[in-house]
């Protein structure tokens, strides 16, 4: 649809976790897969132009950038513009639409720029939406029960893993994709980016994306949630250690309750329904009148797409 529109030949829309914004996984038509790692080493870079943490809204490539992203990637292969549209809501960044033209075709307009900005409300609720559907329900089967380790060097290079990072690996591979070991690495390389990129900025002042977290939350092809984390590790300089682990329930869960867009009050109700309490408990455990309990339990069965308490909580509480 947008590309009678606005016109393009490659693009890519990466998902998030809007926790930390970083990427989990994607869609896309494009022909950097083997550089990708370089990438999305450049992209938690606040320094780097065009920078996913450091974008407010929907920006093209000025004229005459020279930034690593399009010198070492994008102009590598034949990309001489890209627009770039951040899918921001109140509660966090679900993902980012790149558009991309080559480098023999014209530039993005300031009006391809105007429309994707007025386009990218819709564009970051239903990827907010498609995220609670990806959320829901159960695994197939059962996943890693312990945890992995990969170690990657500042250039993203694995220099060792341990037996259950392999296992996890095996199940984010993405089946029957192109290039699938390197979707798969995707969200490892980039909570390792961001930690590397920390380290790089830890000098400078405060920015949009350094205070961010290192962790983002990954469904394995299986339906298997796993939690993915990054640190430094010292004493080995910018040297840096990626666990991935079974994800907690209570990490999926509030996943699950910001993709219904639930405000903060009604996943305080959804947690004291969850842990069993009745509405006069909800009532005084919130400091609420059971009227109110009661229309912020209207509200929630209409997000959510479920009639009663029952079915809420087996709705949210499934794993």
């Amino acid at each position: 649809m947008l590309r009678p529109v606005v016109g393009f030949d490659r693009w890519c829309w990466p998902v998030c976790d809007p926790a930390s914004g970083l990427g989990t996984t994607g869609i896309g038509e494009h022909d950097y897969w083997p550089m990708l790692p370089r990438l999305l080493l450049l992209d938690q870079r606040p320094s780097e132009s065009g920078a996913l943490p450091t974008l407010n809204g929907p920006r093209a490539r000025p004229a005459g950038d020279r930034g690593l992203r399009f010198l070492d990637v994008l102009g590598a292969v034949g990309i001489g513009d890209e627009l770039r549209v951040p899918l921001r809501d109140k509660h966090g960044l679900w993902g980012c639409l790149d558009l991309m033209r080559s480098s023999d075709e014209q530039r993005f307009t300031e009006q391809d720029v105007a429309f994707l900005d007025g386009l990218a409300p819709l564009l970051a609720s239903a990827t907010r939406r498609s995220a609670a559907a990806a959320a829901a329900g159960r695994g197939e089967s059962a996943a890693p029960q312990s945890a992995g380790v990969f170690v990657l060097d500042s250039d993203l290079a694995v220099r060792a893993s341990t037996p259950g990072a392999r296992a996890w690996l095996a199940q984010l591979l993405p089946p029957g994709l192109p290039f699938g070991e390197i979707a798969a690495m995707a969200p490892i390389y980039n909570v390792a980016s961001r930690v590397l990129a920390i380290a790089s900025t830890s000098r400078a002042p405060s920015t949009r994306g350094r205070d961010l977290p290192a962790r983002a939350r990954v469904r394995a092809a299986n339906g298997a949630w796993a939690m993915i984390e990054a640190d430094r590790l010292d004493p080995l300089e910018r040297t840096v250690a990626v666990t991935i682990r079974p994800a907690a329930a209570q990490d999926i869960l509030d996943l699950r309750l910001i993709a219904h867009d639930l405000t903060v009050r009604q996943r305080e109700l959804v947690n004291a329904l969850l842990d069993g309490s009745d509405t006069k408990a909800v009532s005084e455990r919130l400091f609420l009148s059971p009227h109110t309990v009661n229309d912020h339990l209207k509200a929630i069965f209409d997000k959510v797409g479920v009639r009663t308490r029952k079915e809420l909580i087996a709705a949210l509480a499934a794993q």
